[in-house]
């Protein structure tokens, strides 16, 4: 609750009030932080989602979170495999 009436009692000014930092952004404790910029960039939170989408790109076919910072290029495979079992029953293999 603190952080809430911080949060709209703030100004837009960029000074601070009462001594206090202003408060950015505000997140769940179970997210993590993956980049962090200057004061003058916004913090960027969350979790990276691999998605497989049809060829026309109208229909998602899978859907899958990789918690941490992991690399694009180590989520595919999983992602694909992901897709394969979705689809089994389709006769159809990404």
């Amino acid at each position: 609750m603190c952080k809430a009436k911080r949060l709209v009692t703030q100004t837009a000014s960029r000074k601070a009030v009462d001594n206090r930092a202003k408060l950015y952004s505000w997140h769940a404790p179970e997210v993590k932080c993956i980049s962090k910029g200057k004061s003058r960039n916004p913090y960027e939170f969350g979790v990276k989602v691999g998605l497989a989408v049809t060829l026309k790109g109208n229909l998602i076919v899978g859907a899958r979170s990789f918690p941490g910072n992991p690399y694009d290029g180590h989520t595919m495979h999983e992602q694909i495999e992901q897709s394969a079992i979705l689809m089994q029953g389709l006769g159809v293999k990404p």
